[in-house]
């Protein structure tokens, strides 16, 4: 078993969650002010698309027989799909800061949802300002709650954006400091709406500059059964069920995966919409369009349910979170017209914190100091460059939710494109530890198993390295003897959280 690890580049990881990271202004290869105009139209538009709890497996393009997905299959076959892309943290909160920062949640201080970024790190939003892009976000923000004055946008010009709503037909959001504004629709339909409204404006008012637009749909996640009712067209006995589903929850799961088809097709129509405001407006071709989710969904496999399933241990009321494959194993197609070759396929490992420096790459940016993900691009332009990493290295470090007591536990783990290996802190629970080239479905646990010894310690020693190397305090750090979360000096994203 080869056991390279990857090696922490720009030097100085090892220590840089306990400092400041350095202004805009120092960062190597990047101007203190505006990029000339004659760069700034060099550079390619950014559209980020991101869904809420959509799982690798539940695309066509991702070899899916059963949901229909035309638009995004459309995107993967005129790009390249990133089949070993993963969540590093498989929760909301924490995922949105990776990207937008290039760092673990032990660094971002967004340990877990409802907590705020550090404000001593630069965003991808402000390396991108700095190079004259015109910024935005759309959507399920869930990194804080409106009104957006400027220093909650972490350096997006524009935001229409909600922290987290508990349906998608009655949600509201803030539009910068105005709001709240309610939908009269979809809300997926309505963000995609204030989407073309920010690209033809933008086109319209500031032709000569990039832009970049994130976008952040909240379903697939539950309630499934908010979309638009003509996708309703899938049979629960027809859904390609997992073997891993326990047999009681087979009937059950089978409704619920019905349902989250249909809104995964809702949004793929939307998807559409977009392709075609890029088409129309003649931007497709120096658009950089990217489609992943934040992190997966079990929906039922292994015996999984959610927080609200009070009846179930609480250890089972997860649905994501866990180092099984359902969980972390995310689509990410991307397609660049003329730079990235169509129809092409990666089995390069790539994670949540590898986003940011991979989009500046793309673009001819520098990469801040203190960025822990990797910058890939030379792999989506078929380039030689850096040796990729061979894992991904994989965090839960929050209840899910505040004060909501027990929950899937605190873990570390390593994904190699073979193995899969998790351990709880202080051994709350067993080790996990998965042949997936042998167990694709992640059933025959082999942590404790005398024949595969050797591997579960190999793949510990490449735990303790990213350990080592991100400085992640998991193993020695203080922790907070009430909720056993580290205590890293976050802080809520709202006074809401904080109880006397």
């Amino acid at each position: 078993m080869e056991m390279q690890v990857r090696k922490i580049r720009r030097g100085g990881l090892g220590a840089l969650c306990g400092v400041a990271i350095g202004l805009l202004s120092s960062m190597p290869g990047q101007a203190t002010g505006a990029a000339p105009a004659d760069s700034q139209r060099a550079r390619p538009n950014i559209l980020f698309v991101f869904a809420d709890q959509l799982r690798y497996t539940a695309l066509g393009s991702s070899g899916n027989e059963v949901v229909r997905t035309p638009n995004l299959d459309r995107l993967a076959g005129e790009g390249m799909a990133f089949d070993q892309a993963f969540s590093s943290h498989p929760l909301c909160s924490p995922y949105r800061a990776q990207i937008l920062t290039g760092r673990y949640g032990h660094c971002t201080g967004v340990i877990d949802n409802e907590y705020r970024l550090k404000p001593d790190q630069v965003t991808l939003a402000q390396v991108l300002g700095n190079a004259g892009y015109h910024t935005g976000f759309i959507g399920k923000w869930h990194l804080g709650y409106g009104p957006y004055t400027p220093d909650k946008r972490y350096g997006f010009d524009y935001m229409a954006a909600y922290d987290c709503g508990s349906g998608f037909y009655k949600t509201s959001y803030h539009e910068n400091e105005r709001g709240p504004i309610p939908f009269d629709k979809w809300a997926p339909e309505g963000e995609t709406d204030l989407a073309i409204r920010f690209v033809e404006e933008h086109t319209r008012t500031r032709a000569d500059d990039p832009f970049a637009l994130v976008m952040a749909w909240a379903p697939p996640h539950w309630p499934y059964d908010q979309y638009p009712k003509r996708f309703k067209v899938y049979d629960p006995a027809a859904v390609d069920l997992p073997r891993n589903v326990p047999v009681q929850m087979a009937a059950f799961a089978r409704q619920e995966l019905a349902d989250y088809y249909g809104c995964i097709s809702a949004l793929d129509e939307q998807m559409g919409r977009l392709l075609a405001a890029l088409d129309r407006l003649g931007l497709a071709d120096n658009t950089i369009v990217c489609f992943t989710s934040d992190h997966g969904d079990h929906l039922s496999s292994h015996g999984y349910g959610k927080p609200s399933d009070k009846w179930m241990h609480h250890s089972m009321r997860a649905s994501k979170s866990t180092p099984y494959d359902e969980a972390i194993h995310i689509p990410f197609l991307m397609r660049f017209p003329r730079r990235v070759q169509a129809k092409s396929r990666t089995k390069v490992m790539f994670s949540s914190v590898d986003v940011m420096p991979t989009l500046l790459g793309l673009c001819g940016l520098g990469v801040p100091e203190g960025v822990q993900g990797h910058d890939l691009s030379h792999v989506a332009f078929g380039k030689e460059g850096p040796p990729p990493p061979d894992s991904v290295y994989l965090q839960n470090m929050g209840p899910g939710w505040p004060y909501r007591g027990k929950w899937v536990g605190y873990w570390r783990g390593v994904r190699t494109e073979r193995w899969v290996y998790a351990r709880w802190h202080n051994n709350e629970r067993e080790p996990m530890l998965f042949d997936r080239n042998n167990d694709p479905l992640e059933m025959q646990n082999l942590a404790g198993k005398a024949k595969f010894a050797d591997v579960q310690q190999q793949m510990e020693t490449r735990l303790q390295r990213w350990i080592a190397d991100t400085n992640d305090p998991f193993d020695t750090g203080p922790r907070d003897p009430k909720t056993g979360m580290l205590e890293l000096g976050q802080e809520f994203a709202d006074d809401k959280w904080n109880r006397p």
